[in-house]
């Protein structure tokens, strides 16, 4: 197996992991556990999990673009990879800090004040969505690996 297979695929099960495992599951199972703290606390304990969670996946999303087209050897490989950066550079260093920036200015026990509480989930609503499109992305460059791949047995 060629380095930049490894790689690639390393990479990209650590970008789908890290959005699955950290903002699908650990994050959410966190936030609704309240019964050893508050909202509040769990909304602030959280944070740190999912920017570290976003980190990985941008890091692993550079890798993945780094070494697409040594590794799947189609342009719409590298075009993906690029894409997956961006979107995953945009939720770290744009979306993400304004999401938590908007909950740190709510008091989820007493669910007050009410406009900054839609602020807060309309900015989580367009988070959602950026790790929606970034997982797309990746999907879609582990079913062009997989193609190539397959392709490759046939000749």
């Amino acid at each position: 197996m060629r380095p930049a297979v490894l790689l690639g695929i390393l990479a990209l099960g650590l970008a789908l992991g890290s959005l699955v495992l950290g903002h699908l599951i650990v994050v959410p199972a966190l936030q609704a556990d309240t019964t050893l703290v508050d909202a509040n606390l769990a909304r602030a304990l959280s944070e740190p999990i999912a920017l570290r969670s976003a980190e990985l996946s941008l890091i692993a999303a550079v890798i993945v673009a780094a070494v697409a087209r040594p590794w799947l050897r189609h342009h719409a490989g590298t075009t993906l990879g690029l894409i997956a950066v961006g979107l995953a550079g945009l939720d770290r260093l744009v979306i993400l800090p304004r999401v938590h920036e908007a909950w740190a200015r709510v008091d989820l026990v007493a669910m007050r004040p009410v406009a900054r509480i839609d602020a807060a989930e309309q900015l989580s609503m367009v988070h959602n969505v950026a790790l929606a499109a970034i997982a797309l992305v990746l999907v879609g460059l582990a079913v062009l690996a997989s193609w190539k791949r397959e392709a490759a047995k046939t000749f």
